[in-house]
This record gives structure tokens, C-alpha cells and sequence, in this order.
């Protein structure tokens, strides 16, 4: 699992195949809590759709951390899923 991003203690993560599935998403880990992001695409808009453990104020920054890399995480999402 490739960490592409790292800001403010947040680690942005992309699972690669075969273990990883769509649609495309990051997991983005801060002091042992998770969330996931939905990343958009012609199907879905930007979106959280788990989180484990992580408390409202860090889902809301990972949240605005993802929206403010999304094309960077789409083009690593596309380099490991095609």
C-alpha cells in the first residue's frame, strides 16, 4: 500500500491489485484512525464513504486535503489500476 501523500500527520494511501477494487479511493490514516474518500469520477462525486476511529475535526481536514489533491490521487489511483 503506497503512500502518496503526507501532510499535517495524515498519510494518503492507495491499495494496489489485486487486493484493491473500485471505485477509485484513498485511505488516509492519521494516529492509528482511517477514513476513506471516494474519489470522483463520471459516476460519483467526491465522498466519505468508512471511517474507523478518527475524530470529526480529522475527517473534515482529510476530507479537504483529498479535495485539494484530487487530480494528483486520481493519476496514482489510474498508474496502479489502469
Amino acid at each position: 500500500m503506497p503512500t502518496v501523500l503526507k501532510d499535517g500527520g495524515f498519510h494518503l494511501r492507495i491499495l494496489l491489485p489485486p487486493r484493491e477494487h473500485g471505485p477509485a479511493h484513498v485511505h488516509v490514516r492519521k494516529a492509528g484512525a482511517v477514513v476513506v474518500i471516494d474519489l470522483p469520477d463520471a459516476n460519483q462525486s467526491l465522498g466519505i464513504r468508512k471511517i474507523r476511529r478518527m475524530r470529526e475535526t480529522d475527517v473534515m481536514a482529510a476530507f479537504r486535503l483529498v479535495e485539494a489533491n484530487v487530480e494528483l490521487l486520481l493519476e496514482h489511483w489510474r498508474r496502479y489500476h489502469g
